[in-house]
């Protein structure tokens, strides 16, 4: 979604328990699903945990058609949906896109702008689970550093990247928060 700056500072967010429930770099679950980095080139040095999932084909007027995952340990799934529940709530919106994703040491995700309207017309959030200083969030060819403890809303609209320089795995929840259709116009609809 278009924001008037680069990023927004939504709320501070205690992610002690996202830590601590977090799967380990070399659990088996990193690797349930590969969808982001077998469909998108950007992602080929990310890997995820897919909770929630509508496909980048979806487009305003189609039914909305959430995909439920349910591979995580149940532990981190109650972690995530806090965290997710309180982005939702914040937007008054629906949860359509929901996972954890890992940079790894290293990597890079190149730049792109998100073109489909299922990644545009939504609220794309960031909670910081896991980074560090080194780990360098472009927006605009800008420079960013986003701390952990805290929620964002990216514009993802605009060109972005990010580069893991460091040794260590950058982990972030990514929540993509569908507006709900105002009254007016869902009786249209």
């Amino acid at each position: 979604m278009r924001l008037d700056a680069p990023y927004i500072t939504l709320f501070d967010y205690c992610v002690d328990s996202l830590r601590t429930a977090l799967p380990d770099e070399h659990s088996p679950v990193w690797e349930t699903s590969r969808v982001r980095q077998q469909s998108f080139q950007v992602h080929r040095d990310t890997r995820s945990i897919l909770f929630e999932w509508l496909e980048n084909s979806w487009h305003p007027g189609m039914p909305i058609m959430v995909e439920q995952h349910s591979y995580a340990p149940s532990d981190l799934a109650e972690s995530v949906y806090g965290c997710a529940n309180k982005l939702a709530h914040h937007h008054g919106g629906r949860i359509v896109k929901l996972m954890l994703a890992e940079l790894a040491p290293g990597g890079r995700i190149l730049g792109h702008i998100d073109q489909a309207p299922a990644l545009r017309e939504v609220h794309r959030c960031h909670v910081p689970i896991v980074t560090n200083p080194n780990v360098i969030f472009a927006i605009d060819h800008h420079p960013y550093y986003l701390p952990a403890g805290r929620a964002y809303e990216l514009d993802n609209t605009r060109h972005h990247a990010v580069a893991n320089n460091s040794k260590e795995r950058r982990v972030h929840l990514i929540c993509d928060i569908l507006p709900e259709m105002p009254k007016s116009q869902a009786g249209a609809a």
